[in-house]
């Protein structure tokens, strides 16, 4: 099976999703809605699409589903939620933001929870990213999704089992490939096992 690739969203643009849930302490849709419209201006950002959902089941969000679909086909670099808890399964955002990054989107909150200072940047692109100490020079997730080989061809990197370990493979035809090295916007990289489980791409050298 060959991996589907996105190119990277325009950074003026984003796909607003309000998700309004049974906690009573829940800003209501319309009062989310107001959140990222007021953020939006601040910051000269068109909001090209709204999705909604309602409820707490986690396995049954068609307007966060309809969200990713719509930062593809608006061509969005952003996908934009009132605050972090509002993007979020049980209380963790990784999901939010790995299925964005995928879409060459970055997760950005209206109030500025859980969002990064600006202190520490992907080396690749320059997007602002959250310090990662025992990876220094790791690439944000929408720089990790651009990863070629040296000729251009897209990689793919994943564990192989729930327990971990390493592997690549082509993303256009599923070939599998023997070696961690990759290019990431023209830069020579590393691709790893993350600690923990997972995939962390690391700049290891200068231009090619």
């Amino acid at each position: 099976m060959t991996a589907r690739r996105f190119k990277r969203g325009s950074p003026e643009r984003a796909v607003a999703y309000v998700r309004v849930s049974t906690d009573a302490a829940c800003a209501s849709a319309a009062e989310q809605r107001a959140a990222i419209e007021a953020w939006a201006r601040r910051e000269g950002v068109e909001i090209a699409a709204w999705h909604e959902d309602r409820g707490e089941e986690t396995g049954e969000r068609p307007g966060f589903a309809a969200a990713l679909e719509g930062l593809v086909r608006a061509g969005a670099g952003l996908f934009a939620v009132a605050s972090e808890d509002r993007a979020s399964v049980v209380g963790v955002s990784g999901l939010y933001r790995f299925a964005a990054g995928q879409r060459g989107a970055r997760l950005v909150t209206a109030d500025g929870s859980g969002m990064p200072d600006g202190t520490h940047r992907c080396p690749t692109c320059g997007d602002p990213v959250e310090p990662r100490p025992r990876y220094p020079r790791a690439v944000c997730g929408i720089c990790q999704h651009e990863a070629t080989d040296q000729r251009g061809r897209p990689l793919e990197f994943f564990n192989i089992d729930m327990s971990g370990g390493f592997g690549a493979r082509y993303a256009d035809t599923g070939e599998p490939r023997d070696s961690h090295a990759c290019v990431v916007r023209g830069v020579m990289c590393r691709a790893d096992e993350a600690r923990f489980g997972g995939i962390v791409i690391e700049v290891a050298g200068g231009k090619t």
